[in-house]
């Protein structure tokens, strides 16, 4: 577009008033009361002339500068202050043409509208080449620099500071980590999850971190009292670790106790807080007022273990290992006397047998040939030396092999016990 100026010097260049005579020697009367010369009338004319184009012209140019400014303060694209930008003596219309518009054409006042409308609705991306980002410019931007146009009016730029929370860079949720437990004791194991995808939490136990992946998960075991720390983010768990703090003490008799001829030993337990679970190896147990009955029926050591919580929760325990001072095998005699007054000592049958009511089979052998001597599963009837095949009594002061077949052994117990006895008549 030609410059106004310009417009309006060639519009007023040849341009003339039509003179009235009558008027200008009226006005001369009122100034001076005297009739001017012919030649000082047209000096006048043109000099009024003059002063009114000259006006005019200001006027309007100033009217359409300020117009034009009130444009470029809207339409202006935004350059940052890291960016310089040249200076010219070209106007400040010619100077955004030349921005916007690589190809400069005569723009008329419909042009410009267009112009104006699509710089309004279209973002504008800006290049801070010191910083490597490119930052969009928009109408609520931050003001952050200006610079002065031909007119010597500002011109506003503007930029949009960057933040950590965009379309291109979302902030990071870390989610919390669910605890099925957060208090341990030492030798406890739990299982950590990691409920987010993509980061990584960390554990830190006894100053060691620990670092679970997203979504996975990893057993840790309490070594030593204190805490466990797990952290997600901004988030932070601890999981305290005890110690035990109780202590349990076990008790024994290591004779054996015949309970309707059954052996039995018992264990007592004291210093427990809570219930006690009881555990022994090889042998039948049961519990009997919270103490521990073992039946060894075979062997000569006894171990047992106690385990209980504290105060705190935490497992306590304790083991014991006795030595018994006999081997239980029916409480059977190792000889007898056929001429004893006493019934219990003139037959052979292991004792237990008459205070248990069990079935069973008892075989009497020759140790020599190995040939059977008697039977019974009568526990009232014993042996009294006689040989079933024979008729006769067997050989005095010699020693025979017993043998007792459980028909329905107890829990633990074995199915045949063996022995020898000694057949004596004195």
């Amino acid at each position: 577009m030609k410059n106004i100026e310009q417009i309006l010097k060639e519009s007023l260049e040849n341009h003339e008033l039509p003179y009235n005579e009558a008027a200008w020697e009226s006005l001369s009367k009122r100034l001076d009361g005297s009739t001017p010369s012919p030649f000082y009338r047209k000096w006048w004319v043109a000099a009024s002339i003059g002063t009114v184009l000259v006006g005019s012209a200001l006027f309007f140019t100033l009217n359409s500068q300020s117009e034009s400014t009130e444009k470029t303060k809207e339409t202006t694209p935004v350059v940052s202050q890291n960016t310089t930008t040249p200076q010219t003596g070209s106007s400040n219309e010619d100077r955004l043409n030349t921005t916007n518009n690589p190809n400069p054409q005569t723009n008329t006042p419909q042009a410009e509208k267009q112009a104006e409308a699509v710089t309004q609705s279209t973002p504008i991306e800006h290049t801070n080449y010191q910083n490597s980002e490119v930052n969009h410019i928009t109408q609520s931007s931050k003001e952050v620099s200006s610079q002065k146009n031909a007119s010597n009016q500002s011109i506003p730029y503007v930029v949009k500071t960057p933040t950590e929370e965009n379309n291109n860079n979302p902030k990071v949720t870390y989610l919390p980590v669910h605890l099925e437990q957060t208090n341990l004791c030492i030798g406890d194991e739990i299982e950590i999850t990691n409920p987010n995808e993509t980061l990584t939490i960390s554990v830190i136990q006894n100053n060691r971190t620990q670092l679970i992946k997203g979504g996975s998960k990893r057993t840790f075991t309490a070594t030593s009292e204190g805490g466990i720390e797990v952290v997600s983010g901004k988030n932070s768990q601890t999981i305290t670790v005890n110690k035990p703090n109780n202590k349990l003490y076990i008790s024994a008799d290591q004779t054996i106790l015949y309970n309707n001829g059954v052996p039995s030993v018992e264990f007592a337990i004291s210093g427990a807080e809570n219930p006690v679970q009881w555990s022994v190896e090889k042998y039948h147990s049961e519990i009997q007022d919270e103490n521990l009955i073992v039946h060894p029926y075979t062997g000569k050591e006894i171990t047992v273990k106690a385990t209980s919580k504290d105060l705190n929760g935490c497992t306590v325990s304790e083991t014991k290992t006795i030595s018994i001072k006999e081997e239980y095998n029916l409480q059977a005699a190792n000889s007898f006397n056929i001429n004893s007054s006493d019934s219990r000592n003139n037959r052979f049958m292991p004792y237990a047998l008459t205070e248990r009511n069990t079935a069973f089979e008892l075989t009497i052998l020759d140790a020599k040939s190995g040939r059977v001597l008697y039977k019974t599963n009568d526990a009232s009837n014993g042996w009294d030396g006689t040989d079933m095949q024979t008729g006769s009594l067997a050989q005095v002061n010699s020693t025979y092999i017993w043998r007792v077949m459980m028909k329905n052994p107890l829990p633990g117990e074995p199915k045949v016990y063996n022995g020898t006895i000694v057949l004596l008549n004195n």
